[in-house]
């Protein structure tokens, strides 16, 4: 688990429609909605399948929500807002977005094999 005081930082960055590092994942905030970028495991695309990356997504998404959970005031500021997740693959000098999932449903940004 990331330190509480990343987490509260995080926060606060959110609240000011800012993006945030914290533990694994980038955290940014656009109006009600939160965006939640989880990078995979991978370095290359191509030992990417959607089963895999699935998984990735859902890593994701646990991570995040444990950060939720950690902080009442996180959760309390969560109500009403929309999520959405993303999984990239970070090369250093930028990223591939792989998929996203959106209202529960999953879109795919990159051409990965079943």
């Amino acid at each position: 688990m990331t330190d509480l005081s990343r987490i509260k930082a995080a926060l606060e960055f959110l609240k000011d429609n800012q993006g945030f590092n914290v533990g694994g994942l980038f955290v940014s905030r656009t109006d009600n909605v939160i965006h939640v970028a989880g990078s995979t495991n991978y370095s290359f695309i191509e030992n990417l399948n959607k089963r895999i990356a699935i998984e990735e997504l859902e890593n994701t998404k646990a991570e995040f929500n444990e950060y939720v959970e950690a902080l009442p005031e996180f959760k309390d500021f969560m109500k009403n807002k929309e999520i959405y997740y993303y999984l990239i693959l970070d090369y250093g000098k930028g990223s591939i977005p792989i998929c996203n999932e959106k209202n529960g449903e999953i879109n795919w940004d990159s051409q990965i094999k079943d």
